[in-house]
């Protein structure tokens, strides 16, 4: 949900979910392979400045808070088959920003700085050892989406590329550290908004 009006205080929320499989490496080099599932709810606030010229130019600065959960669930062939909940609450701010090239489409560019509160590890399934919960480093996430939209009647519809950087700050911990993590993340997203 997104409340966007020329000279007026911005409101917007989002629910997001996803899941799908990742591989990579581990420091030692062997290959890891999970399933990864995130669930993000976020509500911002702010305010868009918009000119009166017939493109129409918007920004919009907000600031918001959010929680994110994430289970990210290895299986063969990586070395261990354990499942990591990473979860935290966290500040963002940044900004919307769009271009009317014609009054039917659009191009804007969204920027977005999460700052992590509190982030905790649960590793689960473990073999070897039972459930444990490591505290891992506050570190700086982004997010850059280019949504190119066109409009039709009350409907719109969006091709969103996207970046997004993920950074879980290793901790030293009892009875194992955090190691440090980073996740990079390229994609599209395809919408269909209703605008009322």
């Amino acid at each position: 949900f997104d409340r966007i009006k020329r000279y007026r205080w911005y409101i917007g929320a989002d629910g997001l979910y996803a899941t799908g499989n990742i591989k990579g490496h581990n420091a030692r080099r062997r290959t890891l392979n999970s399933d990864l599932t995130d669930i993000i709810v976020e509500i911002r606030g702010g305010y868009t400045l918009r000119d009166k010229t017939a493109r129409r130019h918007i920004y919009t600065p907000f600031v918001g808070y959010g929680y994110f959960h994430e289970t990210n669930d290895f299986h063969s062939p990586s070395p261990i088959p354990y499942t990591f909940t990473d979860t935290f609450d966290y500040l963002v701010c940044g900004f919307l920003s769009g271009f009317n090239f014609t009054p039917l489409l659009s191009m804007g560019l969204n920027f977005k700085m999460k700052f992590m509160h509190d982030g905790k590890s649960k590793i689960s399934d473990d073999p070897a050892y039972d459930d444990v919960t490591l505290t891992m480093n506050n570190e700086l996430q982004l997010r850059l989406d280019i949504p190119v939209t066109y409009c039709f009647c009350r409907f719109q519809s969006s091709l969103t590329p996207f970046y997004e950087y993920r950074h879980f700050g290793g901790r030293e911990g009892f009875p194992f550290n955090y190691i440090d993590t980073k996740f990079r993340l390229i994609g599209a997203r395809l919408d269909l908004a209703y605008r009322f």
